[in-house]
């Protein structure tokens, strides 16, 4: 996949090989038990070799990056200026990203 496409990206519905997908999907979750102190099959070396495929822990899109948390802050800026108030409510603000 990584020689193919490039990235070691590979979705958890991957129709070409739906087992390497639920391997994939595997490796993540096992990866995230052990990122809170759960029991996991991950370790080191595993946790190594995937990145040294550029394996991405998450494929989804984070909004608490750096780049996202300026993105959201802009956002509340915003709803700020047209307002007068950061507190966001469902009934106050017609933005379901906010």
């Amino acid at each position: 996949f990584h020689r193919i496409h490039g990235t070691a990206a590979v979705p958890a519905r991957y129709p070409p090989d739906p087992k390497l997908g639920n391997w994939v999907r595997t490796q993540r979750h096992q990866y995230q038990r052990m990122q809170e102190g759960k029991t996991s099959n991950m370790n080191t070396e595993r946790i190594q070799l995937l990145e040294g495929l550029a394996f991405k822990w998450s494929i989804y899109k984070d909004p608490w990056s750096e780049k996202g948390w300026y993105v959201q802050f802009k956002r509340l800026a915003e709803f700020h200026r047209i307002h007068g108030t950061t507190t966001v409510t469902a009934k106050n603000t017609p933005d379901p990203k906010l």
